[in-house]
């Protein structure tokens, strides 16, 4: 008894330093690094979120952009930086699929990085130009099938999210899908606008800003459920679809592999606090986005099931890797 006394006591006075740290944590300014430049939906989002965790902490959390290699220079930052919380990192789908193409990384993705929780979804989109001979997924699908030759469908780029998710709309569908990659959403959607190409695999930002005032027309929104944004595009269950056609450009957060759990657990509280603030969350959902949240353990498990899903899809499709 006195034994396990001791032992317990001696835990308890090795745990004391880490909780007295999370305790004060954060007692000085937060990087948060954010994968892309300054400007887009990904960045407002991560200045939203830097906004209330300033004003919760008493200390500045300062968006750091730091754009470029896919998004493996801001996660190499974050993944080399000391674990102490006060660097962190908006982890975009990336961090999940690098993996699942076989890149050699600068970083352990698994020892390097921790998960803090789930941030946001963009859900991908799949639209047409009005002109198409189908209005609805399932005239789609059912007009695809008499199609002797493949159908070109448009996406931002090789190796892009969206890109992946047309392949695995091919495979489980079995229609024959050809893509045409472009460099970006913008110059990809200026040809379906103009009727190059008729079928466009996007996120919901900036081609459902299309669908909405009627220059595009939306098929299906890879979403469990409909979106604000697009309340009258069906999801993929809505159209008799495969519910692993659930599809988005994810984001959450990670910290330094070896950051204290106290303090990825007063990181993980305050995320999830700005999802479910009146005027943050509803500055989120304008933006298109689909508040997730949750656990560190339930991101964990998340970008482990990402990264099998889309090695599969990648391996099956013989996809290539970013350039």
């Amino acid at each position: 008894m006195k034994r396990r006394h001791l032992l317990g006591s001696a835990a308890a006075l090795a745990l004391a330093p880490a909780i007295a740290r999370a305790q004060a944590y954060p007692d000085k300014p937060i990087r948060l690094v954010v994968p892309y430049a300054p400007g887009g939906a990904t960045d407002t989002s991560a200045r939203i979120a830097a906004e209330y965790l300033t004003t919760k902490f008493g200390q500045q959390v300062l968006v750091e952009n730091k754009p470029g290699g896919g998004t493996i220079i801001a996660t190499e930052i974050v993944a080399k930086a000391k674990p102490d919380g006060y660097t962190i990192l908006l982890a975009a789908a990336p961090v999940a699929t690098n993996t699942s193409f076989g890149l050699k990384l600068p970083y352990d993705p698994v020892k390097d990085l921790a998960p803090v929780g789930s941030y946001v979804d963009m859900p991908l989109l799949l639209a047409c130009n009005p002109s198409a001979p189908y209005k609805t997924m399932a005239e789609f699908i059912a007009w695809a099938k008499t199609q002797t030759s493949s159908i070109p469908y448009a996406s931002a780029g090789n190796a892009s999210m969206p890109h992946l998710w047309g392949e695995q709309l091919r495979m489980e569908t079995g229609i024959k899908l050809e893509h045409i990659g472009y460099k970006g959403s913008a110059d990809a959607l200026k040809d379906v606008l103009g009727g190059h190409v008729m079928l466009f695999s996007d996120t919901l930002l900036p081609s459902g800003l299309a669908v909405k005032d009627g220059r595009l027309r939306g098929l299906v929104v890879a979403a469990a459920k409909r979106v604000p944004m697009l309340p009258d595009v069906p999801t993929v269950a809505e159209v008799g679809l495969p519910a692993n056609l659930t599809g988005a450009v994810f984001f959450g957060v990670m910290a330094p592999g070896g950051t204290p759990e106290p303090i990825i657990a007063k990181l993980n509280a305050t995320f999830n606090e700005v999802l479910t603030d009146p005027v943050t969350s509803k500055k989120l959902v304008d933006l298109g986005f689909v508040l997730v949240g949750g656990s560190a353990a339930d991101y964990g498990k998340r970008l482990a099931a990402e990264t099998e899903k889309w090695r599969k899809v990648i391996q099956e499709a013989k996809i290539s890797p970013p350039a």
